[in-house]
């Protein structure tokens, strides 16, 4: 009788201990139960409930922003620009050109007084006005920029050989990088009161 009353005592024992190892899917895995989180900028749950996050972000949740080592320009845009001088009337040539009235446009990307990419002139440009232009300047090698939260100034100018050097037309102080921004990899750079528009196709390294 004492014989078969461990007996019985070892085997549900042995059946407690079981039990208390497998998960709530019966799987004898030993997990400890979670309470899942929501995963942000495209991060990816874990079974333990935590967070994969992709490249650029860190956290729990994937919701802490890394800052970039690089940021590559690889394409610079003009998409809108004034056919006219400021004063609405005036043409861009006709200082000295009397047949030929649209600029020779170019952009020139500065750091301070660090020029930093300077396109070669596209002439005679006429702008539709409705900011879908397609001015394109793609460097034979990405610009790199190190100096990731400065401002810069990108400018577009009018090229004329005639002219006493080059004709500033407008543009922008702006910064390449937002610290809570994400990481697009075109960026618009516009305000509604100016009639200039340019784009910027980039890149990022960490």
């Amino acid at each position: 009788m004492k014989k078969t009353l461990f007996f019985t005592f070892l085997t549900l024992s042995l059946l407690l201990s079981c039990s208390s190892d497998s998960d709530s899917d019966g799987n004898n895995n030993g997990a400890t139960p979670c309470t899942p989180i929501a995963c942000l900028n495209g991060g990816v749950s874990r079974p333990d409930c935590g967070c994969d996050c992709p490249i650029g972000f860190t956290g729990p949740n994937c919701s802490t922003q890394i800052t970039p080592s690089k940021i590559l320009i690889t394409k610079i845009k003009v998409k809108n620009f004034p056919n006219k001088k400021p004063d609405g009337v005036t043409t861009w040539d006709d200082f000295l050109f009397t047949s030929f009235n649209s600029p020779d446009i170019f952009p020139f990307l500065t750091l301070g007084s660090t020029s930093l990419f300077q396109g070669d002139d596209i002439q005679d440009a006429i702008s539709n006005g409705n900011g879908t232009d397609n001015f394109t300047w793609t460097p034979s090698t990405p610009i790199e920029i190190i100096s990731i939260n400065s401002q810069y100034t990108l400018n577009l100018y009018d090229e004329d050989a005639g002219e006493p050097g080059y004709e500033f037309m407008g543009g922008f102080n702006f910064p390449l990088y937002n610290s809570t921004g994400g990481f697009p990899t075109t960026l618009n750079i516009s305000n509604a009161t100016s009639p200039y528009k340019f784009e910027l196709t980039v890149s990022y390294v960490w």
